[in-house]
């Protein structure tokens, strides 16, 4: 076995070890093909020299797609995505992978390494513990039947929407309770390589609320409304505009990484018609406390 940096490895040669890696994996993951893997990758700040491949007589048989992100909160390092073939679980693969990326890691200006565990997955939670990663937030996330959505709250105010460019972005980091998850984060957003829908809503001039949304993957990425003008209706007209916008194209959307403690939000997805999909745990690693 040899475990290296993924420079040089087509993505469709990864493509083809996720298809293998994930057959058995807790949430279905037949919507993402090559194109779509590839480009979530690029989202999340995707580097080969950070990332390691784990090969057996030069088939690759796992691996750890490592993004960079020198400006989420301190300059950051997140496991995109980590994959092993269940033919080869069990034998440290995973643990070599790891110690590849912590050295390429410790040697950089990289402060911290995130990544996301589902919750039921008790048996990697403890072995991330391990290694030196603790819990950092809890999140729920959904799924919204299009047929299910219940608009919960009448808009009391008029608003104008239109979609907006990217650049745009900044206008609305206010309007946050909390800093988003990385695959979620107004850096992640930028990078995205196709397209992204980003429908805003004014009352009058000023800006109020917004609504992100990624087609290939089909998720909602973030739903963000001034609070002063909160409790009014913003975000049901957000969501019912985004539904409009998809002319029925779009059967289910996905709404991930919704920090449990955030009451109001959690509430107001349920009552909107969301289901709970999983729950995750952010974890962090700092890279140099060790």
């Amino acid at each position: 076995m040899d475990i290296r940096n993924l420079s040089g490895i087509s993505f469709d040669t990864i493509y083809q070890t996720f298809l293998e890696a994930f057959k058995d994996y807790a949430v279905d993951v037949n919507y993402m093909d090559a194109r779509k893997l590839e480009n979530r990758a690029i989202k999340n700040g995707f580097d080969p020299v950070f990332s390691a491949g784990a090969f057996v007589d030069e088939k690759l048989v796992g691996f750890t797609l490592v993004g960079i992100d020198r400006e989420y909160i301190r300059p950051s390092a997140f496991d995109i995505m980590t994959g092993i073939i269940k033919d080869y679980r069990g034998k440290g693969m995973a643990g070599k992978m790891f110690e590849k990326i912590r050295e390429t890691l410790q040697s950089s200006d990289i402060q911290h390494f995130y990544l996301e565990v589902l919750q039921e997955n008790q048996a990697a939670v403890k072995a991330y513990q391990k290694e030196g990663f603790e819990i950092t937030r809890s999140f729920n996330c959904f799924e919204l039947a299009m047929e299910e959505f219940i608009p919960v709250m009448k808009l009391n105010i008029p608003l104008t929407f239109k979609e907006i460019d990217k650049k745009e972005l900044d206008d609305y980091a206010t309007f946050a309770d909390w800093h988003p998850s990385w695959e979620n984060s107004f850096s992640a957003v930028q990078r995205i390589p196709d397209e992204v829908v980003l429908i805003s809503a004014s009352y009058s001039i000023k800006k109020v609320g917004m609504i992100i949304y990624y087609p290939a993957l089909n998720w909602i990425m973030n739903l963000l409304v001034d609070p002063v003008y909160r409790n009014m209706g913003v975000g049901t007209a957000l969501i019912e505009r985004l539904i409009s916008r998809m002319g029925g194209k779009t059967e289910k959307v996905r709404f991930l990484n919704i920090p449990d403690n955030d009451h109001a939000l959690n509430d107001f997805l349920h009552q909107s018609g969301f289901t709970l999909l999983t729950k995750q745990y952010e974890m962090m690693l700092d890279i140099h406390s060790n």
